[in-house]
């Protein structure tokens, strides 16, 4: 199902994930969470990140850390050791959308992470190790709410989350040509690095293309892989990287190595360029992502008879071998309320306009085109900088012969059958609200028109049109308690 974190910056900070994730990505947010990659820094964007400047950063003057713990980690930073803990509460209702409305569920993460600096720990220039693991907790209808919403896009519906504990990233990372280049290898995942989002709500901007025809899995559940990632310009970069295609992510520790099923590789490409408020007045970002996963997938209507696998779910489906997808992903702020004037106000009052627009060539696969556009209006009380409110409009057309499935399935479920409609609108508020001492909170609404069944396709329901309600709470414990800069 779609995952965090596609985490934020604090999702894409957590998920994309990434989303884990959501993978994964609070964009201005200091709370975040998990290993920095070279594309975070390079863009400057908000993917599961721990503040970069913990690397191994010495106290020069400036009070960094803060909290009973703050001598402690202060030290150990200097000598190349950091770390952080990062909390998430997600809060998902659907008053009147989906198959079942009227559910609730609530899913929160402890996310704690080490970076190790190996120049300072064993004279390894460039070379860094990256350690994160999360741990769940308060968790309700967590298994059941993707089933009782059904939709592909709306919202954030929690991964389920078996087990007590999972590892989300361990690699090594070495940078060269001035740290120009870098390479990370190891358990890792691409909500780190790829169309990182664009949106400044942690749990509901993520790519479904990606996501879904990717066969990504949830942000925070890190699989093998590598990126290589060079950065042409200070504003300018190019990665690519391959990544396992783990089926059944969430019924594995992440350390139980060996006896994951390797279904494919998903292998990505991206060409990008991002500025901030630091070096331009009216800063954009553009990345184009190109993908494909290897990995078989089943068609999206014919069992290997030629019949509705709809109709016959008992029989075997239809395989095909790989599947390719591409991405473009911008931003740009397009007025800002000093008109300039203020250079060095790195949160000036300003709007921001963003889309994403994704493409997949497959005809065998359930998502064919995925677009959202937005705007988010950023610091708009000079008195509180970090806050933010958005407006978002998303579009998704599935493929012709999915629908019809869609349809079969209900109808062998005891519903009216007649396929789902191709197309589908998410428009949605939200807003990224500063507490104080780096603690968000991030509040969802959204409306669906012609959602889809895609995560229980057999029920005599059908998805009604409907409100989709989220809440998330971003608390950066390590910082507030001295264990990382903040």
């Amino acid at each position: 199902m779609p995952n965090v974190l596609t985490l934020p910056p604090a999702l894409r900070r957590l998920l994309l994930t990434t989303g884990l994730a959501c993978t994964l990505p609070l964009a201005a947010a200091p709370s975040q969470a998990q290993s920095p990659s070279a594309v975070e820094r390079f863009t400057g964007e908000a993917g599961p990140a721990t503040d970069p400047e913990a690397i191994g950063v010495a106290p020069d003057g400036v009070v960094k850390w803060h909290g009973p713990l703050a001598p402690y980690a202060a030290s150990l930073a200097a000598a190349g050791l950091s770390f952080d803990v990062n909390a998430y509460n997600f809060f998902f209702a659907n008053p009147s959308a989906g198959l079942r409305p009227g559910q609730l569920s609530n899913s929160a993460y402890y996310v704690l992470s080490l970076d190790a600096d190996l120049d300072k720990l064993a004279g390894i220039r460039g070379g860094f190790f990256h350690l994160t693991e999360t741990f769940f907790g308060l968790r309700w209808n967590n298994r059941n709410m993707g089933a009782d919403i059904g939709d592909t896009t709306i919202g954030y519906q929690p991964t389920f989350n078996r087990d007590i504990a999972r590892l989300s990233v361990l690699t090594y990372e070495q940078r060269l040509l001035d740290d120009r280049l870098a390479i990370e290898v190891g358990r890792t995942h691409p909500n780190r690095y790829y169309a990182l989002p664009p949106c400044q709500s942690s749990v509901s901007c993520f790519q479904d293309i990606l996501q879904i025809n990717g066969s990504i899995s949830s942000p925070l559940y890190g699989v093998w892989g590598a990126n290589v990632a060079y950065k042409i310009t200070p504003e300018s970069y190019i990665q690519a990287g391959a990544f396992a295609v783990t089926g059944r992510a969430n019924f594995s520790s992440g350390w139980d190595w060996g006896h994951e099923p390797l279904n494919g590789v998903l292998t990505l490409a991206e060409i990008g360029h991002s500025t901030t408020f630091a070096t331009d007045l009216y800063p954009s970002r553009i990345a184009l992502t190109g993908f494909y996963n290897t990995a078989d997938h089943e068609d999206n209507l014919r069992t290997i008879y030629g019949t509705s696998k709809g109709l016959n779910p008992g029989d075997p489906v239809r395989l095909h071998a790989g599947t390719s997808g591409v991405i473009l992903t911008g931003s740009q702020v397009i007025w800002r309320a000093d008109g300039g004037a203020e250079a060095a106000n790195l949160n000036p009052t300003s709007i921001q306009a963003y889309t994403s627009l994704a493409y997949a060539p497959d005809t065998t696969v359930p998502i064919r085109w995925n677009a959202f556009a937005g705007l988010t209006l950023q610091a708009p009380d000079q008195s509180r900088p970090l806050d933010r409110y958005g407006i978002k409009v998303n579009w998704q057309r599935i493929s012709a012969d999915y629908a019809q499935f869609l349809g079969d399935a209900n109808f062998i479920s005891g519903g009216p059958g007649g396929a789902y409609s191709r197309d589908k609108l998410i428009f949605e508020a939200n807003a990224h609200l500063a507490l104080g001492k780096g603690i968000f909170f991030e509040p969802v609404v959204q409306y669906l028109v012609n959602g889809n069944s895609y995560w229980n396709p057999y029920t005599a329901n059908r998805t009604k049109d409907g409100f989709y309600v989220g809440a998330t709470l971003i608390v950066p414990l390590g910082s507030i308690f001295g264990l990382a800069p903040g």
